[in-house]
C-alpha cells in the first residue's frame, strides 16, 4: 500500500495518487493528527486534549468520553477506506496503530536517510532522485488543522529538523549532478520564507557561481552580509565570507555546472586523519530517528559539519553510547579530520576524567608531543589552535557534570562536540544551550527484531516466548541483550521458560554477573546511576520502591519520605534529572521504569525503617480516600476507619478534585489493598462505589474481592474487633454484590446478598440489614421477580421509617415504586411514591438519586401517555446530568428520552438519544443496560422501516438478557423479531414538508456476549 495518512498539510488520506481532506468530521481529523506526530505511542488524555483544543476553545468535560466519541468515527472511516490502522482510545491513554511507513512524514524521514545513505556512497543522481520523492510529500504547513500551541511547537521543530535541512540537502544534490538552475529556483522559493537562513545563503552563492553569474555572486554576498550585520548575526556573517572566499579563490573563474559541489565537501585534511573510536555497532534496532536527529544537529542546511555541542543523555542501559558509536561511523565521511570517542568515566566505576587528561589525550592523537608544553595552560591553547586548523569531532563519553567539561569548551569551540552523559546536565544550558537528544527505550517491535536476530532461529521458532522475554525487558536494551545473551548460552532452555524465571526481580537485575570483576548486569548499571545520587535523593528513590504503583505523586513520596515537601520535591527533580524517574505531564506525577522500579524496592530493604515509611505510605492513600469520599459522597456517612487511625483533614479542593484523583491514583489504591496487612481491608470502602459509579466495574470486584478474603483472614484469626469487622464485611459484600449486578452477574450477587443480611441480622445492625433488604428486592426486581421486590421493598420502607434517615427513607420508596411499575397495575401508587422519594431528597446533595428518581418518573409517564409531564422530569434529570458520575444513570435517561422524544414525533432527536444510550452502555458494560438501549434503538429503527438492523439490534437484546436470566425480557423481545418476520415490511410515513429528513444511521456498537 502506498501512503495512506498524511499530517504535512491538511489531516488527509492519500490513496491510489487522490488526496481527500474532508474523509471526515473535522475534530475527529484533528485528533488523529495529534495522534500522528507520534504514531503507535501512547497520548496520555490530557495531553491530546492540550493538542486538539485551542486556548479559546473550551474544552470537553468529559475528554475521555468526547475522544472516545472520536475514535469511533475514525475507526468507521479507516475501515471503509481499508486502511490498516488502529485508534484505541482508553483511561491510560490514546494511540493509533498504524505501519509507520504508511505516515507522510515518517516515509519523509526515511527517503532522506536513503538519500544520504546513497549520497555518502557517491551516487548523487539517486540521492537526488530519493530527496525529491520526500520533498513531495509535502503539501502545505504540517497539522494545518491544528492551531494550538503544541502544534506550532511540533511544527517549528519539523520545519527547522527536518524540511529546511532536506531542502538544502536536495539543492546540494541538484548542483552535483549539474542542475544549477533548478537548484537557483528552489533556493529563491526557500529563501522568501526563510530570509536569514545561513544555510540557504551559503548554497545561493554556490549555486550563483555553478550557473556562471559571477556578478551576482558579489551582489549576493554584500547584499547578504549586511543583513547579517544588522540584526547582530557577526558569526553567520563570517561563515559566509569564508564561503564567498572559496567560491571567488583561485583564478577567480566561476566553472559551469561545478558537479563536484556537495553537501559534505570540505577542506581535506593537513595531516593524517585522527580515528579513536570503537568498532561499529553493526545491526543495532531502532535508532533511525535518533540518528537521524543526530545528523540534523550536527550539520548545518548545507550538509557541511557544524560546530558546537550537542548532549546526547537517556536512562542506565538505554544504550547511549551504543547508539553514537553507530552514528559516528555512519556519519565519518563528513568529518574528514577524523573522530575521537574518550571516556570521562563519570559512571563512579572509577575515578573520572579530568579536563587537563583529555586535553594531554587529544594533543598525542594529534602527534604533538605533550612533554615540549609544561604548562597545562599552554597545552590547551596549543591544542585549540590545531584544532581550529583540523577540526575533528569530539565524543566525550560518561561525562557526570557540566564542571568536568567546562573548562573543555571553549578549547573545542571549533569541533562537533556529544557529551553523553546519564544526567541531563541542565545548567549547560546557562552557557552553549546545547540541543538535548534523548535515548528512549526500544519499541516493542524493535525489541522483538533485536531478540530475533541473536537468538536466532529459536526466536523465530517461539513467538509467544520472545514476546513474554520483551514484557520483561520493558525496551532496555542492556536487558535485552543479556537475555539474548543467556538464552543463546543455554540452548535447552525455552524461552518461555526463561521469561517466567526473569519474573523474579533479582534474578533479572543480577542476569550478566558471572563472578567477574567487572559486572555487566541491570544492578550494576543501576547501582552506578544511584551511588553517585546524594544522600535525601537515594532516600526518596528508595520510598519509590516501597510505592506499589508505577506512578507516585510528590505528596505520597513526602508522606513515605517524612522530609518537608520542597526537600523532597528538589530531590524528585534531581532523579528526574539522573534519567532515574520521569515526569511525562504537566501535572505533579512522576512515572519510574518497571526495571528501575524493582531495583528501587531492592535499595528500599535496606532501609533501617522501611516498615514505618510502609505504614506512612498506607496511611496517606487512606487518608486521601476518606477525604475523597466525604466530599463526593457529603450525604452519605462515611465507611469506618480502622480504630488506630484519626479523621483527616481536608485533602481537595472540591469534589471534582477528589473524583480526579481517585481516578488517577485507582491502580495504586487496588495494588496498596491487596498487599496491605489487615487494616488494608478498610480501603476498598472508601474508593469501590467511587469507581462504580465511573463503570469501572471489573476493579471495584477484584478490589471488593481481595478486602472481603482479607476480613475473612482476620476474622479467622480472631481479635477484639470482630463485631467492627463483621459490619465491615457485610459493606463489602453488598458493593460486592451491586457491581455484580450492574455486571450481570445476577448468581453471584444472591449469594454475596444473603450472606450480608445474615450478619446483619445476626449482630443487631439495622443499618446493615435495610441495606440488605433493599439491595435483595433489587436483585429481585432484576431477575423478574417484581411481586417478591415489591414485598422486600416495604420492609425496608419501614425499617427506614424507624431509622428516620431522609435518604433511606428515598431510597426505599424508589425502589418499592420501581417494583410497582415492573409488577403492573400500581401506577399512580408508583407515581405517589416518587414524589414522596423526591422529598425526603429535598435537601440531599445526592444528586444521581434524584437524577434516578426524575429518570424513573419520565419513563412512566411516557408509557402513560402523558408526554408534557414525562417530558418536564426529564429536563430536570438533565440538569442533574453534569454533576452525575454515574453513567448507568445518565445512560437509563438516554434512553428514556429516545422513547419520549419518539413519541413526540422528532425521530432525529429520538435516534440521537437512542445511538448515545447504546455508546455508554458499551462503554459501562451494564449488561440490562445495554440490551435496554438496544431494544429501544430497535424500535425506532423499525418504525421508519430499517428492518434489517432493527432486527439485528433485538436478536442482541434477547441474547444479553437470555444471557443474564432475564428470560421473560428476552422472550417479549423475541415475540417482536417474529412478528417483524411474519409482518410486510413498513412504509415510512411521508415527510409534511415542515419536518427534518432523518437520516438511518447505523448502530454504533461492539458485541457484548
Amino acid at each position: 500500500m502506498e501512503i495512506a495518512l498524511g499530517i504535512l498539510g491538511q489531516t488527509a488520506m492519500l490513496l491510489h495518487g487522490k488526496v481527500d481532506v474532508k474523509w471526515a468530521h473535522p475534530r475527529s481529523r484533528q485528533v488523529l493528527a495529534a495522534l500522528l506526530t507520534s504514531p503507535n505511542q501512547r497520548f496520555p488524555v490530557d495531553a491530546v486534549v492540550d493538542w486538539v483544543w485551542a486556548e479559546h476553545e473550551n474544552a470537553p468535560r468529559g475528554a475521555l468520553a468526547t475522544l472516545h466519541q472520536n475514535a469511533v468515527h475514525l475507526r468507521q472511516a479507516l475501515q471503509k477506506s481499508g486502511i490498516p490502522a488502529r485508534v484505541g482510545v482508553g483511561k491510560n491513554g490514546c494511540v493509533v496503530e498504524i505501519d509507520e511507513a504508511l505516515v507522510d512524514h515518517r516515509l519523509f524521514s526515511r527517503l532522506m536517510a536513503r538519500a544520504r545513505e546513497l549520497r555518502d556512497h557517491g551516487d548523487h543522481r539517486r540521492a537526488q532522485i530519493e530527496a525529491q520523492a520526500a520533498v513531495r510529500l509535502w503539501r502545505d504547513d504540517p497539522l494545518a488543522d491544528l492551531p494550538t500551541q503544541r502544534a506550532d511547537d511540533w511544527r517549528a521543530q519539523w520545519m527547522r529538523g527536518h524540511w529546511l535541512p532536506a531542502n538544502a540537502f536536495l539543492i546540494a544534490e541538484l548542483l552535483a549532478v549539474g542542475h544549477g538552475d533548478v537548484a537557483l529556483g528552489r533556493l529563491l522559493e526557500l529563501e522568501h520564507a526563510h530570509p536569514l537562513e545561513l544555510g540557504l545563503a551559503k548554497l545561493r552563492l554556490r549555486a550563483l557561481a555553478a550557473t556562471d553569474r559571477p556578478d551576482e555572486v558579489t551582489e549576493f554576498y554584500f547584499a547578504k552580509r549586511r543583513q547579517y550585520l544588522d540584526v547582530g548575526e557577526l558569526r553567520a556573517a563570517d561563515e559566509l565570507r569564508a564561503v564567498h572566499d572559496e567560491v571567488i579563490s583561485g583564478d577567480g573563474g566561476f566553472p559551469r555546472q561545478v558537479v563536484r559541489i556537495r553537501a559534505v565537501d570540505v577542506e581535506e585534511p593537513a595531516g593524517q586523519q585522527v580515528w579513536h573510536v570503537p568498532p561499529d555497532c553493526d545491526g543495532i534496532e531502532g535508532r533511525a530517528e535518533l540518528l537521524a536527529e543526530l545528523d540534523a544537529f550536527t550539520s548545518d542546511s548545507s550538509g557541511a559539519s557544524r560546530r558546537g555541542v550537542v548532549v546526547v543523555t537517556g536512562g542506565p542501559g538505554v544504550g547511549k553510547s551504543t547508539a553514537v558509536v553507530r552514528w559516528v561511523h555512519w556519519a565519518r565521511r563528513r568529518f574528514p579530520h577524523g573522530a575521537v570517542l574518550l571516556d570521562l568515566r563519570g559512571d563512579g566505576q572509577a575515578a573520572s576524567a579530568n579536563s587537563g587528561e583529555v586535553v594531554d589525550t587529544l594533543l598525542s592523537l594529534l602527534d604533538f608531543p605533550v612533554g615540549q608544553v609544561v604548562n597545562p595552560v599552554a597545552r590547551a591553547a596549543k591544542l585549540s589552535a590545531l584544532l581550529q586548523r583540523r577540526p575533528v569531532l569530539v565524543v566525550l563519553d560518561n561525562v557526570d557534570s557540566r564542571e568536568q567539561i567546562a573548562p573543555l569548551l571553549g578549547v573545542l569551540d571549533a569541533c562537533t562536540v556529544l557529551v553523553v552523559s546519564r544526567w541531563r546536565l541542565p545548567s549547560l544550558a546557562a552557557t552553549v544551550s546545547p540541543p538535548v537528544v534523548t535515548v528512549p527505550p526500544l519499541t516493542e517491535q524493535d525489541a522483538t527484531a533485536l531478540l530475533d536476530r541473536r537468538i536466532g532461529r529459536r526466536a523465530r521458532e517461539d513467538r509467544d516466548g520472545v514476546a513474554e522475554l520483551v514484557r520483561v525487558c520493558q525496551g532496555n536494551p542492556l536487558a535485552l541483550t543479556l537475555v539474548a545473551d543467556r538464552a543463546a548460552a543455554r540452548t535447552g532452555l525455552l524461552l518461555s521458560t526463561l521469561a517466567g524465571q526473569l519474573r523474579d526481580a533479582d534474578m533479572l537485575l543480577d542476569l550478566g554477573y558471572e563472578g567477574d570483576a567487572l559486572q555487566r548486569s541491570l544492578r550494576a548499571a543501576f547501582t552506578a546511576s544511584y551511588q553517585v545520587l546524594g544522600p535525601g535523593e537515594r532516600r526518596a528513590f528508595a520510598v519509590i520502591g516501597v510505592h506499589p504503583g508505577a506512578e507516585v505523586t510528590t505528596e505520597a513520596v513526602a508522606a513515605g519520605d517524612g522530609r518537608p515537601l520542597p526537600a523532597v520535591r528538589r530531590s524528585l527533580d534531581v532523579l528526574v534529572a539522573a534519567h532515574l524517574l520521569e515526569h511525562p505531564s504537566d501535572l505533579d506525577r512522576y512515572r519510574v521504569h518497571d526495571l528501575l522500579h524493582a531495583y528501587a524496592a531492592s535499595v528500599a530493604e535496606q532501609l533501617a525503617d522501611v516498615a514505618e515509611v510502609r505504614c506512612r505510605l498506607f496511611d496517606f492513600h487512606l487518608q486521601m480516600a476518606y477525604e475523597a469520599h466525604r466530599l463526593v459522597f457529603p450525604y452519605k456517612p462515611p465507611p469506618q476507619l480502622p480504630a488506630t487511625r484519626t479523621r483527616p483533614g481536608a485533602g481537595f479542593g472540591s469534589a471534582a478534585l477528589a473524583r480526579q484523583w481517585v481516578v488517577r491514583e485507582k491502580n495504586v489504591l487496588l495494588e496498596i489493598a491487596a498487599a496491605g496487612g489487615a487494616e488494608s481491608a478498610y480501603l476498598p470502602a472508601l474508593f469501590a462505589e467511587l469507581i462504580t459509579e465511573m463503570g469501572f466495574y471489573t476493579d471495584a470486584v477484584n478490589c471488593l474481592t481481595v478486602a472481603i478474603r482479607r476480613v475473612e483472614e482476620v476474622l479467622a484469626e480472631g481479635g477484639d474487633s470482630a463485631s467492627q469487622l463483621r459490619q465491615v464485611l457485610g459493606s463489602h459484600l453488598n458493593d460486592l454484590a451491586v457491581v455484580l449486578m450492574h455486571m450481570g452477574e445476577e448468581p453471584r450477587a444472591e449469594h454475596h446478598l444473603r450472606r450480608a443480611l445474615a450478619l446483619a441480622e445476626a449482630d443487631g445492625f439495622p443499618l446493615g440489614r435495610l441495606v440488605s433488604t433493599l439491595n435483595l428486592a433489587r436483585w429481585h426486581l432484576r431477575v423478574g421477580r417484581a411481586p417478591e421486590a415489591a414485598v422486600l421493598c416495604r420492609l425496608a420502607l419501614q425499617l427506614a421509617d424507624e431509622l428516620n434517615e431522609p435518604s433511606l427513607c428515598a431510597a426505599a420508596a424508589h425502589r418499592l415504586a420501581n417494583a410497582l411499575v415492573a409488577a403492573g397495575g400500581f401506577e399512580q401508587e408508583a407515581l405517589d411514591l416518587y414524589a414522596e422519594a423526591l422529598e425526603h431528597l429535598w435537601e440531599s446533595g445526592d444528586r444521581t438519586a434524584r437524577l434516578q428518581i426524575h429518570t424513573a418518573l419520565g419513563a412512566l409517564l411516557t408509557d402513560l401517555g402523558r408526554l408534557n409531564e414525562a417530558d418536564e422530569q426529564c429536563r430536570r434529570a438533565a440538569e442533574l446530568t453534569p454533576a452525575c458520575l454515574n453513567l448507568p444513570a445518565v445512560m437509563k435517561l438516554n434512553t428514556v428520552l429516545a422513547r419520549l422524544r419518539h413519541q413526540q414525533g422528532n425521530a432525529r432527536a429520538a435516534l440521537w438519544y437512542a445511538h448515545r444510550a447504546v455508546e455508554l452502555a458499551d462503554r459501562t458494560r451494564h449488561a440490562t443496560g445495554q440490551a435496554r438501549a438496544l431494544s429501544t434503538l430497535a424500535v425506532i429503527l423499525r418504525d421508519h422501516g430499517n428492518r434489517e438492523d432493527a432486527r439485528a439490534l433485538w436478536v442482541q437484546a434477547a441474547e444479553l438478557y437470555r444471557g443474564r436470566a432475564r428470560t421473560r425480557r428476552a422472550a417479549e423481545i423475541e415475540e417482536l423479531v417474529a412478528e417483524l418476520d411474519a409482518s410486510e415490511p413498513i412504509i415510512p410515513a411521508a415527510r409534511d414538508g415542515e419536518r427534518d429528513t432523518v437520516a438511518m444511521l447505523p448502530p454504533r456498537l461492539r458485541r457484548n456476549r
